[in-house]
């Protein structure tokens, strides 16, 4: 398994930034991610959220088109039709974030990450590959606690 300067659990907004801006500046860097690249927002909350709400807009759209003279007929509205569409813009999304990290040079790995000490990163199943178990030893201790920020010594 390789050594990284830097090794990111979460591919969340935070941890792809984190790790995307590490590579550009020549830090050897990995990042896992257990199941939604990206994050909560983009594959759970916000960005599905804002979908359903332009989708509920629609009739209120409609009606004020017809106020500007259009001749607007709705038909029913189509459910699984809409939860496809929606999964289909999260999985384009899902693709740009892995994308832009392996632009990056980041090594991407599937799995739930969990630290074993200083220097070890275990990676185990998670949602994405339930046979994914990797892990990734020499990860350079930073000697870094509490979420303080810290610089490289050597």
């Amino acid at each position: 398994m390789p050594d990284f300067d830097l090794f990111v659990i979460g591919a969340g907004s935070g941890g792809v930034r984190c790790a995307r801006i590490a590579a550009q500046n020549g830090a050897r860097v990995a990042i896992a991610e257990s199941r939604h690249w990206g994050g909560t927002c983009v594959n759970l909350g916000c960005v599905p959220k804002k979908l359903m709400v332009y989708a509920s807009e629609a009739v209120e759209a409609a009606d004020d088109a017809r106020a500007y003279g259009w001749d607007v007929q709705l038909g029913k509205h189509d459910w699984p039709r809409f939860i496809a569409a929606k999964d289909k813009e999260i999985e384009r999304l899902d693709g740009i974030y892995k994308s832009m990290l392996g632009k990056a040079n980041v090594e991407l790995f599937v799995g739930r990450a969990r630290l074993i000490d200083a220097n070890t990163v275990e990676i185990g199943p998670g949602p994405l590959d339930e046979n994914a178990e990797q892990a990734c030893d020499s990860v350079e201790d930073r000697d870094c606690h509490g979420g303080a920020p810290c610089a490289r010594t050597d």
